[in-house]
């Protein structure tokens, strides 16, 4: 990592392979994202007890968003945390998973195929490229579900306490999130790449463990770990297209309904350093 990047703020907690805290991002204007505030991660599913705990007690968890959709969440069974008096913000990023378009019973279908696996063809990767195939596919989540971008956005914003946000592997749609945020509320473009690009060096631990589970077993069978990574030209092309086409982030979240109190509401969350109606000048 250069020099002048902050550190990963890698979290080692049995139970996940890629959980990080997003603290200690440098923002253009000064200062820097807060520890402790927003922490994403792979699946959840497999916390032991001291983790539980140690999520709640000591790091204060208070909301969760899963990007997770409902055929992942019904497939796995509720994670350990469901037993928790936390706030859950369930956002698929996949049209398909929605109501208005019906979603896969699995009682019915016990192997219901998950909604990204016609997107990750070999025919399809190999024409444009893994990174180009990959921004695409991370473009398509704004096309399909602005809705829940933006909820979740607004989730992480208004939580309480500190924020757990996770797909199945906390790479891509957690990617994607993420670094919406980081960028709405100012932080530096190579801090932001920087930290989707952190996750290839747990890549094939994610992917060992997601490979032994029955609901992505299938689905990572026909993979090699190469498929999985996450480079980061991957984010510069899809930061750089909401650049040309939607003024930005910013410009993207506002065409989606994004005020400037959610902007504001997120900025405290994640750079003030105690919450605004705390200081001095907002009293």
């Amino acid at each position: 990592m250069s020099a002048d990047l902050p550190e990963i703020g890698w979290i080692d907690l049995p139970g996940v392979v890629n959980m990080r805290d997003l603290g200690g991002k440098p923002a253009v204007d000064g200062g820097s994202t807060v520890a402790g505030r927003v922490i994403r991660t792979d699946n959840l599913q497999d916390l032991p007890a001291d983790s539980v705990r140690r999520l709640v007690d000591e790091f204060g968890v208070t909301d969760v968003v899963d990007l997770r959709t409902n055929v992942e969440r019904t497939s796995t069974g509720d994670g350990p945390l469901k037993a928790e008096q936390l706030t859950f913000h369930e956002l698929s990023l996949y049209a398909e998973d929605s109501t208005e378009h019906g979603i896969p019973d699995v009682d019915d279908d016990p192997d219901p195929s998950l909604p990204w696996q016609d997107d990750f063809t070999a025919e399809s990767k190999q024409a444009i490229g893994h990174e180009q195939h990959l921004a695409e596919h991370y473009s398509g989540y704004l096309e399909r579900r602005p809705d829940n971008v933006v909820r979740a956005l607004r989730a992480i914003a208004q939580a309480s306490g500190t924020v757990l946000v996770h797909c199945a592997a906390g790479k891509d749609r957690t990617g994607t999130i993420c670094a919406m945020a980081l960028t709405e509320v100012g932080v530096d473009r190579a801090a932001v790449v920087a930290d989707y690009d952190a996750t290839n060096q747990r890549v094939e631990l994610i992917f060992q463990r997601l490979a032994t589970t029955p609901t992505y077993a299938a689905d990572l069978a026909t993979q090699e770990v190469v498929d999985q990574t996450t480079p980061a030209g991957t984010m510069r092309r899809l930061l750089d297209f909401l650049d040309a086409h939607h003024g930005g982030v910013h410009g993207w979240l506002v065409s989606q309904g994004w005020t400037d109190e959610d902007h504001e509401r997120l900025v405290t969350k994640l750079l003030a350093t105690e919450p605004r109606e705390n200081t001095e000048e907002n009293r």
